[in-house]
């Protein structure tokens, strides 16, 4: 092929590459607009494609594995990862864990819009419409529970006998030309040596790349990350209308365009001003500011006096992930401390209550491990809270919103955190609600 690059300051655009991102602006002008504010480079270490926010990488021996069409839908998955924000949100999450629930939540959007992804792009019915950090907790899940499974246990074989080989097949015979095995994405089998057969030092770029793998989201690591973001909210924005005028905006893009510009906001700075705002304080005369005292003025202070019950349920269904329950326990005990209610209540619930930990003023507590499991109902707690005579200040309700609501408001502030985007959210009868994303 005749490679007569384009220069983009010290970048150059490889023409297929070129090609596609023109047809993106012509036949979904969505995608095509913000794959122009990419810079692209030719990466020969990188494994296939990858994308950081402001740069679009690529391996040119893995290009040329790829068609035209396939080409075109890698860049447009790619903008898809920046429009979605995964480059400000990976945090202190597995990259390789994180990659996956980020494909998952973005290639439907680009199979749904017409688009080709290179074979065994990672796609699931269970992750559709959810958003990375919502997969993110699920494989997460999934991946605990794998270990915890106990191994099989292996037929024992008979003394003084040779556990039998099987037998290859006509179809398990090698054919000229073709490797001697194959996995199921159509790389040769492990062979000693290096991982997946690589010999010892061998870049990572010669390494096969993950099966369902094509792409790479990496962390932005300029220092004007919040600029950088938001100047791609107003951009996502801007594109999603300029399509919607043209009429090429489907509806699966619409709905991610608008999450993706949906504030986001700090869940716990929320928790902390709610907590604080349902504390009760007041000027008094009761102990007058003493810094007016030796003036003749005898003045109010502000007193803030014992606050009651701080409760907090978290939903023990296991629709609440240990990631986000282990982060939301800190923020439980951030809360005593700095509000120094006469009790903190911790409320495990499914249908029922399952465990309840009480500590008093004073108290070092150490919160015990969710316990539960099964359905969600939201009932119980404040059923609870009126039978043991609490006094709450406030409750707050980790969940993900579903289950069955109580029918009547309590007398005290309830606070919902909820674990499903509030788009998505079953809106509760009371109270008020947070997003919680961890």
């Amino acid at each position: 092929m005749d490679r007569t690059d384009v220069v983009l300051g010290s970048s150059a655009v490889h023409p297929r590459i070129a090609r596609q991102r023109t047809e993106l602006v012509l036949s979904q002008p969505f995608f095509g607009a913000l794959a122009l504010r990419l810079n692209v480079r030719e990466d020969p270490s990188a494994k296939t494609f990858w994308v950081d926010g402001e740069t679009l990488g690529y391996n040119p021996t893995y290009m040329e594995s790829l068609s035209d069409l396939e080409v075109r839908g890698v860049v447009a998955h790619e903008v898809l990862h920046v429009a979605n924000g995964h480059c400000w949100r990976q945090g202190a999450r597995d990259p390789d864990r994180w990659n996956d629930a980020c494909d998952y939540a973005i290639n439907p959007i680009v199979l749904s819009s017409g688009m080709v992804l290179p074979k065994g792009a990672l796609v699931d019915a269970r992750y559709t419409g959810k958003s990375a950090e919502e997969i993110y907790g699920l494989l997460m899940q999934e991946a605990k529970q794998k270990q915890q499974q106990p191994p099989q246990q292996h037929q024992q074989q008979p003394q003084n006998q040779q556990p039998q080989q099987p037998q290859p097949g006509p179809q398990d015979q090698p054919q000229p030309g073709q490797p001697d095995q194959q996995q199921p994405n159509g790389g040769q089998a492990p062979k000693p040596g290096g991982q997946n057969g690589t010999a010892p030092g061998q870049s990572p770029a010669d390494q096969p790349a993950k099966p369902g793998s094509f792409g790479e989201v990496r962390p932005y690591k300029g220092p004007d990350k919040p600029v950088k973001e938001a100047e791609w909210k107003v951009a996502v924005t801007q594109a999603a209308k300029a399509a919607a005028m043209r009429g090429k905006l489907p509806g699966d893009l619409r709905a991610m365009a608008g999450e993706a510009v949906w504030p986001v906001v700090d869940w716990r700075a929320v928790l902390h001003r709610f907590a604080q705002q349902s504390s009760p304080s007041d000027y008094s005369f009761a102990t007058p500011n003493r810094r007016y005292l030796h003036l003749g003025f005898y003045l109010p202070a502000l007193h803030t006096p014992a606050i009651g019950d701080a409760v907090f349920v978290r939903d023990s269904s296991g629709s609440v992930f240990d990631e986000t329950q282990a982060q939301f326990d800190a923020e439980i005990l951030a809360v005593f401390h700095s509000l120094k209610p006469a009790r903190l209540v911790v409320m495990d619930c499914d249908t029922r209550v399952t465990q309840v930990q009480i500590f008093e003023r004073g108290d070092s507590p150490e919160i015990k491990p969710v316990r539960g499991g099964g359905g969600t109902a939201f009932v119980d707690p404040f059923n609870r809270v009126a039978q043991d005579g609490m006094n709450p200040a406030f409750l707050v309700y980790l969940t993900d919103m579903v289950g069955r609501f109580p029918t009547v408001a309590p007398h005290y502030p309830v606070l919902w955190a909820s674990t499903t985007p509030l788009t998505r959210a079953r809106k509760a009868p009371f109270g008020g609600t947070m997003e919680v994303i961890c």
